[in-house]
């Protein structure tokens, strides 16, 4: 029983049917007002992208506050370093320096007579020109001819071969054919200013191969080497390479 004993039999409010239906009616108005303000608020969040007039036409900034800083008591200011440098004068030339004050008045009348043309060239230091090329006598100095080296010059395998103008191949031996051997013969040549094989001797390689390599070689024509426009002789390395056909 209830605090109320008996009596809350007579009461209509403790009914458990009307209670049931005034709870169902409050959550019916709750879930509709819900559904409401839902849709209000979609409505006012669509309706700018929907119709695009009802927008400023220029937008609207807020505007930043300026924070001023304090000013310092004691404010320190960036130290400038003096820098001093030496000028050393150069021995012979006669070094320029700035005025200690400019006239107020330019004198026109006669400066005395020009120093002589030769008076730069006397102030160099002694060597075999001035700095321009020139000597002192105003002639341009021409340079020492190159003297031409009583060796061969040594080049390289790769730029002779740029100049090889005749090659002949050389004959596989017919018993490193039967052998099936194969192989690479190195030759140490000596190429005239004619451009012709002057001396040719084996590095390495087979003894086999290295006659056929030999006898081809000799036959090669190189266009001649230059040093200076003059054709000079030349050392080289030459492969010669021997695979089966």
């Amino acid at each position: 029983m209830s605090d109320f004993g008996s009596l809350s039999q007579c009461i209509v409010e403790s009914d458990s049917g009307e209670v049931r239906r005034a709870r169902w009616l409050r959550g019916q108005a709750l879930f509709a007002s819900t559904c409401l303000e839902a849709a209000a608020l979609a409505i006012v969040s669509l309706w700018p992208l929907i119709n695009p007039s009802v927008l400023p036409s220029q937008p609207v900034l807020a505007p930043v506050p300026i924070f001023h800083s304090a000013p310092r008591a004691n404010p320190e200011l960036p130290r400038v370093v003096e820098q001093r440098r030496t000028v050393r004068p150069i021995p012979g030339v006669t070094m320029l320096h700035q005025p200690p004050r400019i006239p107020a008045h330019i004198a026109t009348g006669d400066r005395g007579t020009p120093p002589p043309d030769d008076v730069f060239a006397s102030n160099l230091p002694p060597g075999p020109g001035n700095g321009f090329g020139l000597n002192t006598n105003g002639e341009i100095a021409r340079p020492a001819p190159v003297a031409h080296p009583n060796r061969p010059v040594k080049m390289s395998g790769g730029v002779m071969e740029a100049l090889l103008i005749r090659r002949v191949e050389p004959d596989y031996p017919r018993i490193a054919i039967a052998m099936h051997l194969t192989g690479t013969v190195q030759l140490r040549a000596i190429i005239g200013t004619d451009g012709t094989i002057q001396n040719l001797q084996v590095v390495s390689g087979s003894p086999i191969l290295a006659s056929a390599a030999v006898a081809a070689v000799k036959q090669w024509r190189y266009q001649p080497t230059r040093l200076s426009g003059e054709p000079v002789e030349v050392e080289t390395v030459i492969l010669v390479q021997f695979q089966m056909p």
